[in-house]
């Protein structure tokens, strides 16, 4: 089986979307009776990912940047299909295969307790127990510009509080358990959300989505998702005065007034301002009943 790790590889929605899962489904109903040889080598990946690429397959790994041996096999597939954008469609897959699936597979690669154990807020036998909730921070684009006021309104709603900024090379054996451990996943818009795969069910995951009328996308590249995999997920969209794009262009200027018209230029335009220059400052008077809910919901 040949594919390649070019593309926006390093990014973990794109690790998964683009390689994980259709090398999923076209390697598993081979048990394990197939090669991977693989083009745009990088070593990171296969490290970080080696639990399942060793799932997937009984052999080693090809270099195909700097191999030099004539192959021979039977039969070869050239290229990997995904389903969309971090999708699976059971009509398409082997045995029906749908998402949840793919994440008890996930956390039987990774050693994770079983789908049907519930929460840790619930099975947590301690009285004074509080929910857990990661809070994801981004180093770069659309990052929090009062993540200390948002880590202390957290707190103080009750939550025990997990701060993490996943890095390329983060050692998912022992992420994917700190995710386990954890009630809620928390962050904005953006890949490190992917990591909703190692919560358990009935855990919720928290999207901040950007302002920019662009709810839709979020619901596209995480939201569906999540429901898929049994989990529950509460959007909050922030407003302009939330934005740094109100400071940056003011209230007069088509990206505050007017997102649709903005949106309606196209893909690039719509990425330039409200994924690629964008950052949140969080109301966190306004943000606090969606704490409130996820409070609730867990204790149900």
């Amino acid at each position: 089986m040949v594919f390649s790790l070019g593309g926006l590889v390093g990014n973990i929605w794109h690790d998964f979307s683009d390689v994980i899962v259709p090398l999923f489904l076209a390697s598993k109903p081979l048990n394990g009776k197939v090669q991977f040889v693989i083009r745009d080598f990088f070593p990171w990946f296969v490290e970080k990912y080696g639990l399942i690429l060793k799932d997937l397959s009984n052999y080693d790994i090809v270099n195909l940047d700097n191999d030099t041996e004539v192959r021979c096999y039977d039969r070869a597939t050239v290229g990997l299909l995904n389903h969309g954008d971090l999708r699976i469609h059971p009509e398409r897959a082997f045995d029906r295969f749908d998402l949840f699936r793919f994440r008890i597979y996930m956390r039987q690669i990774y050693s994770l307790p079983p789908f049907w154990v519930d929460i840790p807020y619930k099975v947590d036998p301690q009285p004074n127990k509080k929910p857990r909730l990661m809070l994801v921070l981004r180093a770069g684009i659309r990052k929090f510009l009062n993540a200390e006021e948002v880590q202390e309104m957290i707190k103080k709603n009750g939550f025990e509080l997990v701060v993490v900024e996943p890095k390329k090379n983060v050692n998912l054996t022992e992420f994917s358990k700190l995710v386990d451990s954890c009630d809620v996943l928390m962050g904005v818009h953006g890949a490190a959300l992917t990591n909703f795969f190692f919560l358990r069910t009935n855990a919720i995951m928290i999207q901040i989505i950007p302002y920019g009328h662009i709810d839709n996308f979020a619901f596209w590249y995480y939201g569906s998702q999540a429901l898929e995999m049994k989990l529950r997920k509460i959007d909050y969209t922030i407003i302009p005065e939330e934005s740094s794009l109100l400071e940056k262009y003011g209230w007069d200027h088509p990206v505050i007034k007017n997102p649709d018209s903005v949106n309606a230029r196209g893909f690039e335009d719509r990425m330039k301002y409200y994924w690629y220059e964008q950052d949140v400052r969080l109301n966190v008077a306004r943000f606090e009943p969606v704490l409130v809910k996820a409070l609730q919901l867990l204790k149900e």
